[in-house]
Parts: structure tokens; sequence; C-alpha cells
């Protein structure tokens, strides 16, 4: 049998600041096996195990001002315990694109009962950039 937990984000942009790791927080819980969504941010494993965890992010289009040839970057990473004795691990960064910048990336580590996971993203625009889109999925198969 298999655990899941799916937090999403679709209908209005998080506007994240630059040069801070920012906790992303979700619209909807759209399924929630074992009650393991603690909130709109953070997903907690009812027991200790192996997990699958997964995050689809979605950057919104930002608008470079003329001349400025900076290659803007763009971070996320999960976060054991955000609020608590934090514990990062999986963290990825990519260089921004022209338009919209998509990452999707996928980490297995061990989540334990009780501990709270979220996922941090970061980016070094001189403006605040929209995170218009966001997925944060945990998973087990717990047989």
């Amino acid at each position: 049998m298999a655990t899941v937990c799916k937090l999403y984000r679709g209908k209005t942009p998080q506007i994240i600041k630059p040069g801070e790791w920012t906790l992303v927080t979700y619209e909807e819980i759209l399924s929630n096996d074992r009650k393991m969504a603690v909130n709109l941010s953070m997903i907690r494993p009812p027991f200790d195990g192996d997990f699958l965890w997964f995050r689809n992010l979605r950057w919104g289009a930002i608008d470079i001002p003329d001349g400025d040839p900076r290659q803007r970057q763009f971070m996320s990473r999960f976060i054991r315990d955000p609020h608590g004795i934090r514990d990062d691990t999986g963290a990825d960064d990519r260089v921004a694109t022209p338009g919209r910048s998509w990452q999707t990336v996928s980490w297995a580590f061990a989540g334990h009962a009780g501990q709270p996971v979220g996922v941090e993203v970061w980016h070094d625009h001189d403006q605040p950039w929209p995170l218009e889109h966001a997925q944060f999925v945990g998973y087990t198969a717990d047989f």
C-alpha cells in the first residue's frame, strides 16, 4: 500500500523576495493519506522510513532592465523541520532562462515520524519574483 501526500499551488503566485530562503506555501491539499499534511506548507511522515520526495516549481517570467547582462539564478531545496532544527537536503540550482522557468526534482531520503518537511526557494534577482506554480509530494510504499 502506498502512502501519498500532495500539496498544490497554481491559482495565485507566491511572491519570493530576493536573497532569502522562503518556505513555499500551497493553496490546497490534493492527497492526504494518513493525514500527513501539517498545513499548507509542510508534510509530516506518520512513521520512520524511506520516502520519495518530489517538487515541481514554475517561476514566472521577469523583466530584466535594459543593459543588465547578469544571469539570474534560482534555487530550491527540501527542508526538514523548517521552524525548528533546520536540516536541508536535495538542493538544486538553475540559471533562469527567458520566459518561465520550470524545475522538477525528486530526492529519496529518510522521513522521521512527526518531523515536518517543506520546500524552500531562493533567487538572486534584484526584485521579488513570482513562483506561479508549485507541487510537493511525499510518497512511500509501506507494505
